[in-house]
């Protein structure tokens, strides 16, 4: 005999039911997660941008449809805990209000808007539905806003002033955790306020406005995915990653061949010069390496300054012990005590040793 199903089972189900479209995209993103997660996405952070996160250099390789998939990615429980219940709350509102077809045409095009002016704005890595559903808020503001009819009742309503606060609120303390892309949520709650009020508009309505709304949401768009040249932060990542594993594969024509593609771009960093410095080395270039390392015992970024006092004690070591004996190089004492001394202070004892040794009487 079958169980029966309790009320609360069946309000819940039916309250789902009448929410097709809410019910379908947060379910849409929460498979995302899971597909996510089984190809390991909370180890290896290559996963979601492999499933379609949003970054630069693979939007304009050709990759536009990244611009909707990141909206259907998330970093972890929490991220997507957070999004699929505020979303599932402002995504009903809009659907009762506009019906299933419109709800999910103001959802796309608001996680358009909003992946294209992050895109424009910000050079990383991002994945989420924040904003699309900053699009769905700016739909409900753009309702209310028709509702009471005029913008002193608007901006006098508590429900407007409690709804901008805790999108206020809620971005600050945000931010204070983890990196928000405010730019998308900008881009997806202008889109969705747009497409809201022209769609209750009194009618009859121009077409106009529609026109308009779509040439600046398709150029928003194309200026976002349109090719630029360098490369970008997470190429230059990529790149400085790469020589990293040529140098200790002892590569040293890849690594080159790398690094003359990085200066071929415009790139240059410490740590990028700090990989320089190893592959002249590698190449017999210790006089190279030594002055491509010292500024580096300068940086404020302590692990970089530690590399640079490694390097500089290692090789400055060596060519002490040429220029002192004449091995290997001419001899020239004098300037073999200064590379010691150059030595020593970048934390070689021994160097700090021999100087001692060659300066006593």
């Amino acid at each position: 005999m079958e169980r029966p199903v309790s009320v609360g089972v069946r309000r819940r189900v039916g309250a789902l039911r009448a929410v097709p479209v809410s019910t379908a995209l947060m379910a849409a993103n929460v498979a995302a997660f899971a597909v996510t997660t089984a190809l390991g996405a909370g180890r290896d952070d290559g996963v979601l941008l492999r499933a379609g996160a949003l970054e630069r250099s693979r939007v304009w390789a050709g990759e536009p449809w990244r611009l909707l998939t990141a909206a259907f990615l998330h970093v972890g429980p929490a991220h997507l805990a957070c999004n699929v219940v505020f979303g599932f709350l402002v995504c009903r509102i809009v659907e009762r209000t506009l019906g299933a077809r419109r709800m999910a045409a103001l959802y796309l095009a608001s996680a358009l808007g909003g992946s294209a002016l992050s895109l424009l704005g910000q050079d990383g890595v991002s994945a989420g539905a924040s904003g699309a559903l900053f699009g769905m808020l700016g739909a409900i503001l753009a309702l209310h806003r028709r509702a009471v009819g005029g913008w002193r009742p608007f901006l006098a309503s508590r429900a407007t002033r409690s709804l901008l606060l805790g999108m206020a609120v809620t971005a600050a303390g945000a931010s204070l955790v983890v990196p928000v892309d405010h730019l998308c949520h900008l881009g997806g709650l202008a889109t969705g306020a747009t497409g809201a009020w022209l769609w209750t508009r009194p009618v009859p309505a121009r077409a106009w406005p529609w026109a308009a709304a779509g040439v600046a949401l398709a150029a928003l768009v194309v200026a976002s995915a349109w090719p630029r040249p360098g490369l970008t932060r997470l190429q230059r990542a990529e790149i400085e990653r790469d020589i990293h594993d040529a140098l200790l594969a002892r590569d040293t024509a890849g690594a080159r061949a790398l690094a003359t593609r990085a200066a071929a771009a415009g790139h240059d960093s410490e740590r990028l010069a700090s990989y320089r410095a190893l592959l002249l080395v590698q190449e017999g270039d210790l006089e190279g390496a030594l002055e491509v390392a010292r500024p580096l015992r300068a940086s404020r970024d302590a692990t970089v300054r530690a590399e640079g006092d490694r390097i500089v004690a290692g090789v400055a070591k060596v060519l002490a012990y040429r220029a002192y004996t004449g091995d290997g190089a001419p001899r020239n004492p004098w300037r073999g005590l200064s590379l010691m001394e150059e030595a020593c202070g970048a934390g070689d004892e021994e160097s700090c040793r021999n100087a001692a040794r060659v300066r006593a009487p």
